[in-house]
Parts: structure tokens; C-alpha cells; sequence
């Protein structure tokens, strides 16, 4: 999950509950290794939160519901914690001059995911229908996003920059491991049958289900990036 200008946010401390000055200097538009360190070290705060601004810790990130509404399948997560997110790292920024689009890479080690599910369809081949506890960690993934930026006047009268509508693609680079528990209603031999297919085809099965995953968690972290924006001037950030 990126509607996620988060390259261009500035870290920011707060005294006595005010927010005070950037921790990081501006850049120019063009400075394309400029505003890449910048995100560098501003993801690092925003990952730990700032309560200030009501951003809660993006690890572990929290996310009621996901849902993917596929062709051929049909699931939820309920209650999903994802740990992982702060070994992340972007690279390949590019911001257009306009500020109405931007683009990077977020390249991710490993995630772990834990929550409750439903599932009904058919996993790539294979029938498959449960509800209950499930588990899953991935292996190394790349993540291209592409998204609109917006820039309007904030209740300072200063422009601010928000984050608009992103498209992702996602590439599963090395195994990922399924854990769906209560398949079938408890059946074993039809579940483990499922969990056998998921983790040797988990390239097929992960590029049937990932992007509904993917979509919830750049959702959420460009609203904690959204929150930072809106008290963060571009002035403040850009240099012309």
C-alpha cells in the first residue's frame, strides 16, 4: 500500500508538543541525491512515529481489513500486523519539476504478516475455502510505485503538497511462505494439499494475491505521510 510522496517529507521535532524545524535542509527539485538522503533519513522518523502529529509507528503496522476481490478468489484479512517495514529502503526517486507525479522503488527484505481469514475460490489450480488464524512472511520483494501529487493552499495559506492516487508493481523476488490455518474446516489432508501447492508455486500464488496486500499498506503509510505534509509547508522543503 502508495499514494506515498513520503520521499519529500521533512523530519521534524516537536518541543513541548509544537512542531519547531526541519531536521533535515531542503532541496531543489532537480537535486534528485538530495531529496533521495532527505527520505532517507526522514522514513527512519516517520517509521517510529511522531505521537505529536497523531502518527503512530509504522512497525508494526496495523491494518483492520484487506480485501481481494480477484476473479477467481475471494478473501479477507481481519487484524493484520506487519512487521518488517523498517528494514525497507527506496531508492530510484524521481519527482516531476510540476509536482504532479513522482516515482520510486521500495525494496523490501522481509515482511511477516499475522491476522484472521477468509478465503473462498480457487488458488491459482487448486480449490481452496477456510476461515481462521493465518501466517505469512515473504522473502525479498521489489515494489515500483507510481503516483499523482496534489499541491493546494493549507489553513496557513502556504501551499502543501498530499498524496494522490498511486498504481504499484510488485515482484516477489526470492520464496515467500503461506500459513492458512483451518482450511476446509479443519480437513488436513485437503489444507495440507493447499499449503504444499502455495509454498512451492509461491510466485504464482503471490502475484494472484499480493497487490489487494500491497495497495492496504501503502494506503496506511501515506496516511501517517499525509498527516506530516499537511503542517509541513513545500516552501519549507523545495527550494525554487
Amino acid at each position: 500500500m502508495l499514494r506515498t510522496y513520503v520521499f519529500l517529507l521533512v523530519v521534524l521535532y516537536c518541543s513541548d508538543g509544537v512542531l519547531s524545524k526541519s531536521l533535515i535542509a531542503p532541496c531543489k527539485i532537480e537535486d534528485g541525491a538530495c531529496i533521495e538522503k532527505s527520505w532517507i533519513a526522514a522514513s527512519e522518523q516517520i517509521i517510529q512515529g511522531i505521537p505529536e502529529l497523531g502518527i503512530e509507528p509504522s512497525d508494526p503496522l496495523f491494518i483492520e481489513k484487506i480485501e481481494g476481490d480477484l476473479s477467481t478468489l475471494k478473501y479477507k484479512y481481519f487484524n493484520t500486523t506487519i512487521v518488517g517495514y523498517k528494514n525497507c529502503r527506496i531508492s530510484d526517486v524521481k519527482v516531476s519539476n510540476d509536482f504532479k507525479n513522482y516515482h520510486y522503488e521500495l525494496n523490501i527484505p522481509e515482511l511477516k504478516l499475522h491476522g484472521k481469514y477468509e478465503m473462498a475460490g480457487r488458488l491459482v489450480s487448486m480449490p481452496v475455502e477456510g476461515k481462521g488464524e493465518f501466517f505469512q512472511t515473504t522473502g525479498n520483494y521489489k515494489i515500483i510505485v507510481d503516483a499523482e501529487l496534489k499541491v493546494a493552499p493549507g489553513d496557513d495559506g502556504k501551499l502543501h503538497m498530499a498524496i494522490g492516487d498511486f498504481k504499484l508493481k510488485c515482484y516477489p523476488l526470492t520464496a515467500i511462505h503461506f500459513d492458512y490455518r483451518n482450511l476446509f474446516n479443519g480437513d488436513k489432508d485437503l489444507g495440507d494439499a493447499v499449503l504444499k501447492f502455495a509454498n512451492e508455486s509461491w510466485e504464482e500464488v503471490a502475484n494472484l494475491t499480493q497487490d489487494p496486500v500491497f495497495e492496504a499498506i501503502i494506503t496506511k503509510l501515506n496516511e501517517n505521510a499525509n498527516k506530516l505534509l499537511k503542517f509541513v509547508p513545500l516552501e519549507e522543503f523545495i527550494i525554487n
